[in-house]
Order: structure tokens, then C-alpha cells, then sequence
């Protein structure tokens, strides 16, 4: 076992927790904190803020003087995903809630900050922005003159290869121009040791990693993290349970309104149903009738005959008289005539 300082602030409990890759390293970055006393830290690329929340908190709890500093464009890139305002603001808004006197979010691309820090200033760079080969070697040449003679510089994902990740290629070199170790869980961590002015843990971490003596610690870490991992993945148990009960209890409303509904319509079926009956009554009711009331041929050529039979009698009334009348009145005129 190597032997290197022990203390509480490996055991650091986030107050913040996100589902990101970096939980698993806040254990040694919150005991890198204490060891190194870092005067200025500067994280480029933050995201959601795991690790710079861990920082923050970090240097809080352990009363340093450090100031903390995370540059991102908060567009997101190819890798970790675009996305608007709503993560930077979430991010801001816990920032000036918890550590507003201690850090500072400076939202601009990594070169347009370099202006902002004095040569040989930083003592702790993280450097987890865009992952291709070719970023991750521009920022951290471009940021090293930057790195103070007690610089060290945190690579994260040096164990990803695939979706066009290249930390891995960069920090297969680089490690080799400076002392470095490297932690293999979470996705990888590499840790380089850029100032002459080194701490002595963390150099003794380096030899052992050249001498493959380093996992020990490395698993020590690991477990540490793994704990910070379960705690993340059980509030985000925890906050998938309120949201199903919340969605059940949504749908039990649903279905309850449903229900209420449904008798509604069953007394609008049934009513209907009753006015459709009573309209079939009143329609055999009128079928009925009216074949009550149809004639037949017989009935049509009686009726025929007696109509006739009406007209024949009316005639008559009408006719005759007037025949006898015309016949009196004839008489009348030939009557003198006959006479003579």
C-alpha cells in the first residue's frame, strides 16, 4: 500500500448531485483540494457542473482561499450534446446561491478567457471540453503558460475511445513528458504533474503508476466514488418514484373524470334509447292505423257506385223539375193553337 496522507475530505458528500461521469472522482478531487491548496482553479468545459460544484464545495468546507473559475460557451458541442439556456441557468442560479464569493462562471470560449489570468497563475486546470484529439492538445497548449510552478492539469475520459474521443491518444503522450498518473474508473482521469514545485503525494502517486504499483489507490478512489454514483442513482430512484406516483395519481383523476363520464353517457344511451322505443310505438301505432284505415277494391268500387248513384240523384233533382216546368210551360203555348 502506498503510503500518502488520509483524510475526512475523501469522504465528501456532494450537496449537488447531477447524473455526469465525473462523479466518481469527486472523492479524490476534494482530497486533491486539501492537499494542494491550489491559490486558483480553472475548469474548462462545465456542462451541468458535477465537478466545478464539487470544487466549489470542496474548497468551502475546507475554509481554502482558493478561487474557482469555470469557462464554457453553455451551447454544448458534438459530444456532450447542444442545448439552450435552461442548463446554465439551473447551474448559475446554485452557483450565487452557494458559492457566489468564492467562484465564477465566465460564459465565453476558452481562448476569449485567456485575457482574464496572469502567466504562471493557475495551480489547477481541469480540462473537459470538446474531446477530440486535436482540442484537448490546443487547450491545454494554449492554457499552459498560464499553469503555475505548482500547476497540476485533470484530463477527464482518458478511457473513452469511441465517438471520435481522443483524450486517450493526447494522454498517451503528454503522460510521457510529465509525471502523471491516471485513475481508470468513471471514464478515466489523468492526473499531470506540470510545475517543478510538486507535491510529494502526489509525485510518490506518479512513481507507482510507472512502476504499476497505482492500483491500490486507484481502487480506493473508485469505491469512494462508486458510493457518490449509488447516492446519484438513488435520489434519481427517488425522483422517478414521485413523478410515476405523481403521473398515478394524474391518471387516477383521469380515470375517475372517466368514469363520470362514462355514467353520464350511459344515462344519455339509455334516455335515448327509451325516445327511440317510444318513436317505434308511435310508428307501429300509425302502421296500424293506417292499415285500419286502408280500402280495398271492393270497398273502391262501392264507394264508386254510391258516389255515382249521389250524382245521379242530384241530377235528377236538378233536371227533372226543371223538364216539367218547360213541358207546362209548352202546353200553355200551344193550347190556343189546338183550340182552332
Amino acid at each position: 500500500m502506498i503510503d500518502f496522507p488520509l483524510s475526512t475530505s475523501m469522504l465528501i458528500s456532494p450537496r449537488s448531485l447531477q447524473l455526469s461521469a465525473w462523479l466518481g472522482h469527486i472523492p479524490f478531487a476534494s482530497w486533491l483540494i486539501e492537499q494542494l491548496e491550489p491559490r486558483l482553479i480553472v475548469e474548462l468545459g462545465t456542462h451541468r457542473g458535477a465537478s466545478f460544484l464539487a470544487l466549489c464545495q470542496a474548497v468551502q468546507e475546507q475554509g481554502k482561499t482558493s478561487r474557482v473559475f469555470a469557462v464554457d460557451t453553455w451551447e454544448g458541442d458534438e459530444h456532450a450534446g447542444y442545448y439552450g439556456d435552461e442548463i446554465y441557468n439551473e447551474l448559475r442560479e446554485v452557483q450565487q446561491r452557494n458559492y457566489a464569493g468564492i467562484s465564477e462562471m465566465m460564459r465565453m470560449r476558452f481562448n476569449e478567457a485567456l485575457p482574464y489570468f496572469d502567466e504562471g497563475s493557475i495551480d489547477l486546470l481541469h480540462i473537459d471540453g470538446l474531446h477530440t484529439y486535436e482540442a484537448v492538445r490546443e487547450d491545454f497548449e494554449t492554457w499552459l503558460p498560464k499553469l503555475s510552478d505548482r500547476g497540476v492539469v485533470l484530463f477527464h475520459d482518458t478511457c473513452v475511445r469511441e465517438r471520435g474521443f481522443g483524450v486517450w491518444q493526447y494522454w498517451s503522450e503528454i503522460s510521457q513528458q510529465y509525471p502523471a498518473f491516471e485513475f481508470t474508473h468513471t471514464h478515466g482521469l489523468g492526473v499531470l504533474l506540470v510545475g517543478k514545485a510538486r507535491h510529494p503525494a502526489l509525485s510518490r502517486f506518479a512513481e507507482q503508476w510507472v512502476a504499476g504499483g497505482f492500483a491500490p489507490i486507484n481502487r480506493l478512489f473508485d469505491v469512494l466514488g462508486s458510493n457518490i454514483k449509488r447516492t446519484e442513482e438513488i435520489e434519481r430512484v427517488y425522483v422517478g418514484l414521485s413523478d410515476a406516483r405523481s403521473e398515478v395519481n394524474r391518471l387516477g383523476a383521469i380515470a375517475h373524470d372517466s368514469r363520470l363520464r362514462c355514467e353520464q353517457l350511459e344515462q344519455e344511451l339509455h334516455q335515448a334509447q327509451e325516445r327511440i322505443r317510444h318513436a317505434e310505438q308511435e310508428v307501429q301505432q300509425h302502421r296500424l292505423q293506417a292499415e285500419h284505415n286502408a280500402l280495398t277494391p271492393d270497398d273502391l268500387r262501392r264507394i264508386a257506385g254510391e258516389e255515382r248513384a249521389r250524382v245521379v240523384e242530384e241530377l235528377q233533382a236538378m233536371v227533372v223539375p226543371q223538364l216539367e216546368g218547360n213541358t207546362r210551360k209548352l202546353d200553355q203555348l200551344l193550347r190556343p193553337w189546338w183550340r182552332r
